[in-house]
């Protein structure tokens, strides 16, 4: 899809969609937990949609009743109707149903589309085989398509680097419970996206499940637990608001997104003490928050190796910004659904903005972006991110493949035409 993009101003409120984070896992640990739960208020996105349709392969039972979801869960005992799960891009999918595929004792492969089959599964592989998984890369590449065989977990003690993603972390926690003697996971050198394991563990104990956590350097899980069902509601998601706050902070003019838990674990709550350092001002009111701004933007030098999901947006409000600015430990981000850092750039480079992409690090020297055709690279976040920056460009702009908004925020240009935003769709 090409959408052309014309300078706006915009203003006014709305409501942040459903968590794509906590419905992936909400939907695994229903799935997991014995007896029927209601999920209000899921995400229904391209992402969370392939985790339910595995879910469902691996023996849930999975409907969707007006703005909810029930689930009949398996108890923890899978057992894969049919051999194959795809999972499209949606990195959190393959990786988090892996785990729950070792927990049945069938063979089962999981794949997904071109993009990925060229992220990093080595990680998780690895650590299934040493758990006395059968768990292997069917090209040998460490990537999509793998091959599960299900059966006993042969130890209770796995290491994992966490350097590239959490999503591993996160995938073999929520499976422990269910094998005989539980999970300790260490953690060797640093983890990535810590806040996304906060989430994790949220999400856990809400279903009744506690985790040991030791500085995360370690991650402690008793085995033959079992999770509760129950009514759970996603919240508001932080990562998909960030667009919308992002441009309350560029053009000026309050922007207010509701749904958004002030105590939420999301770690992409960081953007608005990003945006206050930035010279963006930021209110807050019960499950709202409200971004405008009287003075210029400044760039600063921040290290967002917990928050990836920020980057190209922190990068477009940068682009903006006087002076130049520095994100730092971010050498993950060429693993996500685009090279992140140098699909980034790369776009704002047509745009006339002038980037520098390090070993782990990426530099953005402010001014005032032009119109330009842009390409989304098959990347919901750069599609996203790019459109903010196409309202406050020196002259329109056209978006190619602006459809990838669908994996995560599917009425993301709805709701941004009800701020006033100018856009349309071209043949």
């Amino acid at each position: 899809m090409r959408l052309k993009i014309t300078p706006s101003s915009v203003s006014g409120e709305v409501s942040a969609p459903p968590s794509k984070s906590y419905t992936h896992r909400a939907v695994i640990l229903a799935s997991l937990a014995a007896g029927e739960s209601t999920i209000e208020n899921p995400l229904l996105s391209d992402d969370t949609l392939y985790t339910i349709n595995a879910c469902r392969v691996l023996g849930a039972e999975i409907a969707l009743d007006s703005d909810s979801l029930a689930v009949k869960g398996t108890g923890g005992k899978i057992k894969a109707e049919k051999q194959k799960i795809f999972a499209g891009n949606s990195g959190s999918t393959i990786r988090m149903i892996a785990p729950l595929a070792a927990l049945g004792k069938t063979k089962v492969i999981l794949d997904g589309d071109d993009r990925l089959r060229q992220r990093p599964m080595g990680e998780l592989l690895s650590a299934l085989q040493s758990l006395g998984i059968h768990a292997r890369s069917l090209n040998n590449n460490s990537c999509s398509p793998i091959e599960i065989q299900g059966g006993d977990f042969k130890t209770n003690m796995v290491t994992l680097s966490g350097e590239t993603s959490s999503q591993p972390v996160s995938a073999l926690l929520m499976a422990s419970p269910y094998t005989k003697e539980g999970l300790s996971i260490k953690i060797a050198g640093g983890l990535r996206s810590k806040p996304y394991i906060d989430i994790t563990l949220d999400a856990m104990r809400a279903f009744g499940v506690e985790v040991v956590n030791r500085d995360y350097k370690e991650f402690l899980v008793e085995g033959r637990q079992a999770y509760k069902a129950r009514r759970y509601r996603i919240e508001g998601d932080y990562s998909s608001a960030a667009y919308f706050l992002a441009a309350g902070a560029i053009g000026g003019k309050p922007v207010t997104v509701t749904n958004l838990r002030n105590d939420s674990a999301q770690g992409d709550r960081h953007l608005l003490n990003i945006l206050s350092r930035m010279g963006g001002a930021v209110d807050y009111d019960k499950d709202a928050v409200r971004v405008q701004r009287s003075g210029g933007l400044k760039g600063i030098t921040i290290d967002l190796g917990d928050y990836p999901d920020l980057v190209p947006t922190l990068a477009v409000v940068a682009a903006f910004a006087e002076g130049k600015t520095g994100i730092t430990n971010i050498a993950h981000l060429r693993f996500k659904e685009s090279d992140r850092l140098n699909d980034t750039a790369a776009e704002l480079g047509k745009m006339g903005i002038k980037t520098e992409v390090g070993g782990d690090t990426m530099v953005i020297y402010g001014g005032r972006p032009r119109g330009a055709e842009i390409d989304a690279h098959h990347d919901h976040r750069l599609a996203m991110s790019l459109s903010v920056a196409a309202l406050f460009a020196d002259g329109g702009c056209i978006i190619n493949g602006a459809e990838a908004v669908t994996k995560s925020y599917p009425a993301f240009f709805s709701d941004l035409l009800k701020l006033g935003a100018k856009v349309e769709e071209l043949s």
